[in-house]
Formats: structure tokens, sequence, C-alpha cells
């Protein structure tokens, strides 16, 4: 059960829900069944399963949602959810339905898949493919996210919502600012969290913040810390000397070192282990922080997780990132190092004490790309022990380079951490600003009550990223996308009216120039030249 204080919250993304690591997720759908070809992957016998799971109930609209029988207890369950067969839109039929689903959903997850304080529901942007409601998609944001907000307090879950149009994630991004600032936002956070999240949107908008993920970014998709990785490469071979006393003493990196060498001896090569690594590490669905962090705006990330957790979620976020050591970087592309290697690539991969005290022979120049950004950029680590040999040697050197006059110049990052550690502080003063998401270390009775109390402050980290994420978005293109006149306010809807009548302006050969640059701006907007535009009357525009 959370705490009596833990309040829901709902979340806003780019991402794939097929992606997506939650327990639930609305699947749209009518009273006849139709699913979208995309929905399809979700299961390879979805259509028969969701047909087995509805009886006349759901066929004749006295049922808006079903939750899908006999699914794999693994994966998030889908909650079939029908959209109006009239076409009929409004906040009504957003407010029945979305609520039928969350009740579903609650009533089917009797034991939720993960520990998390609450259920994690993910929902599309329903509706707008082919449920009547793609014609006023900004009228749609809004209502969404004013049901989201009351369904998740009344049934206490968290409500994920998951977008794959920018307009309407630019707007919704907006509309929750406007709530923040007239004092219902991010309420779960305190105010210090509040502010801190603020600051450092701002630095990732104007483009000079530079995540720096470690595992604990991956272990809500159910990636294992660096001890579980061990224990489960243990289960690969045979153990005989390596369950004894001296290797429990060993330090992690002797412990792989050992591991590694038992590997070569019972399968005859470096590969099995390398192959044993890969598949502990490499998972199917990424968690809520990954696609958080993939929206914000950062040419740069970096990484010490061998999994491809947060490419996969760039990329659904529309955001693709060029993996470096593996590949060549575009001009101006958006890049991730995986600074100690790659599932895609085993061989690659930093374990043993071997693979660190080789790393700056063979990887020089990717710690030098470290270094520079910790010099020139704000890095933001998130999910990251600070206990890394590696790390440290490349925060002294860069240290050095500073001068020691500028206390304040050499705070090279924040450090996201889930409770708080005075020692680490010290540890780290001058050089990074540790932020705890709560107090300090509970006294833990049991092992269940430690995982809760982790769960919690994961979570408000969670939280801490969404407001982050929501203030460095720096996309308007709702603006001038012509299906979003709803969603705007009486102040936008005058600019709007101003913008359109300039891009309906006659271009001529003196101005061409001028004209590139303005043009450009109006794209951005969601301008769109070919489109028809209305006001919120319905008239011409």
């Amino acid at each position: 059960m959370p705490p009596p204080m833990t309040i829901p919250h709902v979340f806003v993304t780019m991402a794939d829900i097929l992606n997506l690591e939650c327990d639930a997720w609305l699947l749209p759908t009518d009273s006849f069944l139709t699913i979208r070809r995309h929905w399809l992957g979700a299961h390879e016998d979805l259509q028969h399963l969701a047909a087995a799971s509805c009886g006349d109930d759901f066929h004749t609209g006295r049922l808006f949602a079903q939750a899908v029988k006999d699914w794999d207890q693994t994966s998030p369950l889908p909650v079939l959810t029908a959209v109006p067969n009239n076409m009929a839109w409004g906040p009504q039929v957003v407010a029945e339905r979305l609520e039928a689903f969350v009740k579903a959903a609650k009533d089917s997850l009797r034991e939720p898949s993960s520990q998390r304080p609450f259920p994690l529901l993910a929902m599309p942007f329903f509706g707008t493919a082919g449920g009547g409601a793609g014609r006023h998609l900004g009228a749609v944001v809004r209502d969404i996210l004013n049901c989201a907000s009351d369904l998740s307090e009344r049934y206490s879950v968290d409500i994920v919502l998951v977008l794959q149009d920018r307009a309407a994630f630019s707007l919704a991004q907006k509309l929750r600012r406007e709530a923040q600032a007239a004092g219902s936002g991010w309420t779960p956070l305190d105010p210090q969290l509040q502010a801190k999240a603020l600051t450092l949107g701002g630095k990732a908008k104007a483009g000079h913040l530079v995540p720096f993920l470690g595992a604990g970014v991956s272990v809500s998709a159910g990636a294992p810390t660096w001890g579980q990785l061990l224990e489960r490469l243990r289960d690969g071979i045979d153990l005989k000397d390596a369950s004894n006393v001296d290797f429990d003493r060993l330090g992690p990196l002797d412990q792989a070192s050992v591991l590694e060498q038992m590997y070569v001896d019972q399968h005859g090569s470096r590969a099995a282990f390398e192959k044993a690594v890969a598949t502990v590490v490499d998972l199917p669905r990424y968690g809520l922080a990954p696609a958080l962090l993939a929206t914000l705006p950062s040419a740069g990330a970096i990484t010490l997780n061998y999994d491809r957790l947060f490419e996969m979620a760039c990329a659904d976020a529309q955001r693709p990132r060029t993996v470096l050591p593996e590949n060549v970087p575009s001009v101006g592309g958006e890049w991730l190092l995986k600074l100690h290697g790659s599932v895609s690539k085993p061989d690659t991969i930093v374990l043993t004490r071997d693979d660190y005290l080789g790393f700056n022979s063979s990887r020089a120049a990717l710690s030098a790309l470290v270094k520079a950004h910790l010099l020139t950029h704000h890095l933001l680590f998130v999910g990251f022990g600070l206990a890394d040999d590696h790390f440290h040697e490349i925060v002294h050197d860069v240290r050095r380079a500073l001068p020691s006059h500028d206390p304040q110049r050499q705070q090279m990052g924040t450090v996201l951490s889930l409770f708080d550690e005075p020692h680490q502080r010290l540890v780290w003063s001058g050089k990074l600003d540790i932020l705890p998401m709560t107090g300090s270390f509970p006294t833990w009775t049991t092992s269940s009550e430690r995982d809760a109390a982790i769960q919690e402050a994961g979570r408000d980290m969670e939280i801490f990223l969404d407001m982050t994420a929501a203030y460095a978005a720096d996309e308007h293109s709702y603006l001038l996308a012509p299906a979003y006149t709803q969603g705007l306010s009486p102040d936008e809807i005058e600019l709007r009216r101003y913008l359109l009548a300039l891009a309906r302006l006659q271009q001529t050969p003196a101005t061409a120039e001028v004209w590139g640059v303005i043009s450009k701006t109006l794209t951005n907007l969601g301008f769109d030249p070919d489109a028809f535009y209305t006001d919120r009357a319905g008239n011409e525009n």
C-alpha cells in the first residue's frame, strides 16, 4: 500500500505504448472489435483473444471497456475500449469511456505486475484516429488531461498519456505549465524540487543539459542492478568454487572477472560470457524514466548501461540518436555515447577489472567526449550511483582543468538521488549538486519495506523528470496546426489569425531570403499550406 501522503499523478510523454512498461494500457477499438494494424503488434493472436474476451454487452454498447482475458501476466494488460460508433465526440464521451477503461483495468489488476505505489495505466491519444475526434484535436487534449487528472485521484492510479503527435505533445505540456502556474500542477513534489525541475527544464530548452543515465533508469523495466546481474550470471555456470565465501568477499569487478573465466573454462570462449550478459540486460520494453528523458531536447546523452532501452525510447519519441562508438554521427544529429558498451555488440561490454583497466588504452576518445561535456554543459545524472571508479577519474581530470578560484563554475551537473546521503554530498562537494527525491535512508525492518521505499522514491524521480520535460518542451506546433483551434486560448486565436494572414501574403523575389526564414518558422508552428483553416465557430479563417 502507498504511504498516506502519496498522491496519484498524470504523466505525459512521447512514446509507443507497445514498447512502454506499464501495468495496463488502453487498446482503442469499437463495438465491432476493429483493431488498427499497429496495435496488433502487441500479440500475434490479439484479434482472436479480443473476440474471446467480449460478450454481448460490449458489442451492443452497454459496456465500453473490457480487459483482454487469458493475457500473459508478464506483459502489460491491454484493455479494449470502444470509441462511439456514431463518431460523436465531446467531453462526456471522453469521460465515460476513459473511466470505463480505468475501472476495467483496476478491477483486472488485483495484483499489479509492478511494485509501484500506484498501478501505472497508459492511454494513447484516444479517439483521434477513427473515433470522431480527429477534427478538433486541441479540445481533445484538454478533455483527456482534465479527465485523466480526475480519474487518477478517484481511482488511485498513475496515468501516462502516451502521444505520437508532436503538436498534441507541445499543447499538452503548455496546458500543464499553465496548470502549474495556477497552483494545480506537480503537487506530489515539494516546492524545492519543483523549483529545481523548472530550472533544469530551462537549461534543457536552451540546449545546455546532457542526460547521463545509470543502471537505475532501466530498473523500472525489469533490468538488474549490478549485484543482480552478477547473481544471474552465476546461474549460467557450474558454481563450484564460485559459491564459496572467498568469492563473496571479492569486489564486483573481481567477481565479474572470476565469472568470465569460469564461462571461458566451461563454455570454451568469452563469447558465452558476453552472450549471457546480453541476455540478462536486453529487455523488450523501456520504463517511464527513459521515456521522459527521451523527450528532452539535448544534442548528446551518455550512459553506462548496456541495454538498448534509451535509444528505443528516443526513436519512439521521434528523437532518434546515433549510438557511439558503434556508428558515425551525422553533423548536427543527436547521439548517445554508450561508455561501457552495448548488448548490440557484446564484445564491447565493460564489466570485469581487466575491462576497466584496459579502457583508457582503447577508448580514451570516449572519456575525452565526456570530459568535454562536463566542461561545456550541465550534466543530469539519473539512476547513477556515483561509485564508478572510471567516472571518478574523469571528474578528477575535469576539475583540475577548471580555475580553483571559481567554485561555482566547478558545479558540473546535478545528480538525482533517491535518498539524502550527507556523506555522498561531502565527496562531491564543489563538483556536483546532489538532489535527493526524499529524506535520509529510512530504517527498514523487512526487505518488502525497503523495496517499497525505493519504489516510492523512484516514482518521485519520475514525477520530477515529468516536470523537467514539461518545462523543457520548446515546440509550439499546435498553434497553426489545422485541427487544434479548439485547444487555443483567445489570445492564441488572435495571434493565429495574424500569422495565417502573414502566411498568405504575396512573396516577391526581393524578399525571398527573408521569406525562407519566415516559412521555416511558420512550418515549425504547424502551418499546412494545403489545409482548410476555420475558427472556433467553423468559419473559414
